[in-house]
């Protein structure tokens, strides 16, 4: 089974307080302490569906399991039975848990800043429910408000940012996928300032 939380879902949010100084410097690095979450960079929708229909795989093998944390028993398994095999494993989804991996790696598709994610459930999990950190600009901010709505996922903001969320990551992994349904939406928009020399951000910080 996939846990279910009880969290009141609602839309706390202020478009003209959202940040709006990131640079892709303090993107690259880290702008939030958020337990050593890593950038994902700038995605593209490709990595996005390959990521999303990996996920979609182990929802529906954790859904149908009988174990209160069906997803968590079986990336335990796989890491049970071969360390290299569970890299390989982990590596399509960069290292974020499953269910919400998608999602967040949607979100920095779609070209805003991400800073958290987690799962929540049955193991060491920071949050009380499934949850992912993102600074969007405005327009990108409607865009995922509609979706967010659509897919029974909640806004809530802290110090200009969002954090997404739901009872479920079936909900986050939805919102992943209607994310990607509306890539050329997110596309037509200008690109974020930070995301110009992102990449090159991140280069120079892997040789350290």
């Amino acid at each position: 089974m996939i846990p279910e939380f009880d969290v009141e879902i609602g839309y706390d949010y202020d478009l003209a307080d959202l940040r709006a100084d990131l640079t892709a410097e303090k993107v690259a690095a880290g702008f939030v302490e958020h337990h050593d979450y890593e950038c994902l960079g700038l995605p593209g929708w490709e990595e996005v569906a390959e990521c999303l229909s990996r996920e979609a795989e182990i929802l529906e093998e954790g859904a149908r399991s009988s174990a209160p944390g069906g997803i968590e028993e079986i990336v335990a398994a796989v890491q049970e039975a071969d360390d290299v095999g569970f890299a390989e494993f982990m590596s399509d989804f960069r290292w974020n848990d499953v269910g919400v991996a998608g999602v967040s790696l949607a979100l920095s598709a779609a070209r805003t800043a991400t800073f958290y994610s987690c799962s929540s459930g049955l193991g060491k999990h920071h949050a009380r429910y499934p949850m992912v950190g993102v600074v969007p600009d405005v327009e990108r901010a409607k865009l995922i408000v509609a979706l967010a709505r659509s897919t029974g996922c909640g806004v809530g903001q802290q110090g200009g940012r969002w954090y997404l969320y739901a009872r479920s990551v079936t909900a986050l992994h939805a919102l992943g996928q209607s994310i990607l349904e509306r890539r050329e939406a997110f596309d037509a928009l200008p690109t974020p300032a930070w995301a110009e020399g992102l990449e090159e951000e991140l280069e120079r910080i892997s040789h350290y």
